[in-house]
């Protein structure tokens, strides 16, 4: 149980920080015009399909031109602060599939 506790108040703290961190980022550059992209998949369609459809809407936003200029042009030391951030959201995302992979073991067990 303090294990437990423990690792969901580390998981809420790590929440936050990249929470703050997104919201900041974002306020420095942000583009004329934004949108939420929503898909939603169904039980047989392929989700591949829908990777390539958000690729496409980003090639033709222009989004990942505007990311390849400011990584061309970015500092050493805004690329230390981008990259600590990105290691940041690969940690929370292994913590959160380790998370949801036990909780899928212990539905296949018959626990829940």
């Amino acid at each position: 149980m303090v294990r437990s506790r423990a690792m969901r108040i580390s998981l809420v703290a790590m929440l936050q920080t990249f929470v703050r961190r997104a919201v900041a980022a974002p306020a420095l550059a942000k583009p004329a015009q934004t949108r939420s992209l929503w898909y939603q998949v169904g039980y047989n369609q392929d989700p591949e399909y829908f990777v390539k459809t958000i690729n496409r809407t980003l090639h033709d936003d222009g989004v990942m031109t505007q990311l390849d200029q400011r990584f061309a042009h970015e500092k050493k030391w805004q690329r230390r602060i981008r990259k600590k951030a990105e290691s940041e959201i690969r940690d929370l995302n292994k913590r959160m599939a380790m998370i949801v992979n036990f909780c899928l073991k212990k539905q296949n067990r018959g626990r829940v």
